[in-house]
């Protein structure tokens, strides 16, 4: 992995999200609902009048029948404010995350991933709740190559 694998503590985020379920884990399973679950969050948001702040975040969780939860999300203003087709999501401060930075679009996030679960292993680490993708560097909705993307899983030492 090109970039190292840092370890240090996650904030708590409010956020407005959508969620939807994929069959199943990897790019092939989870890139075709992005698209769509995004588009209904702009179209939500921008009807209820509410920002698209940046960075934007999804979250991952995997289900015990193999499928997973993918959440898209927004951070919300202060105070939030419900609507249609959204809802405010809080993202639990986390004490102790494994990150790494993935550059770029995203054709190699699924390398990065498996580099960062790899290096968990190695350091003797194991995941202790559901997975972050941070848009640190997005411009619009479509990725390119100066797309700056962090990589959280919350960790427990084994």
């Amino acid at each position: 992995m090109s970039n190292p694998v840092e370890y240090r503590p996650l904030e708590a985020a409010t956020v407005y999200a959508v969620s939807a379920t994929a069959p199943g884990v990897g790019p092939e399973n989870v890139g075709p609902m992005v698209g769509p679950l995004i588009d209904g969050l702009d179209r939500a948001l921008a009807a209820a009048g509410r920002p698209l702040l940046s960075p934007s975040v999804f979250w991952y969780e995997e289900r015990a029948d193999g499928r997973l939860e993918v959440h898209v999300s927004y951070p919300a203003e202060t105070p939030p404010r419900p609507g249609d087709g959204y809802e405010v999501a809080e993202l639990p401060a986390v004490p102790l995350a494994a990150t790494v930075t993935h550059r770029g679009d995203m054709t190699g996030i699924g390398d990065s991933w498996m580099g960062l679960f790899e290096q968990l292993a190695a350091d003797g680490c194991r995941a202790a709740g559901p997975t972050r993708e941070v848009y640190v560097e997005a411009s619009g909705h479509v990725p390119g190559p100066d797309w700056v993307t962090e990589l959280q899983v919350p960790v427990e030492r084994a």
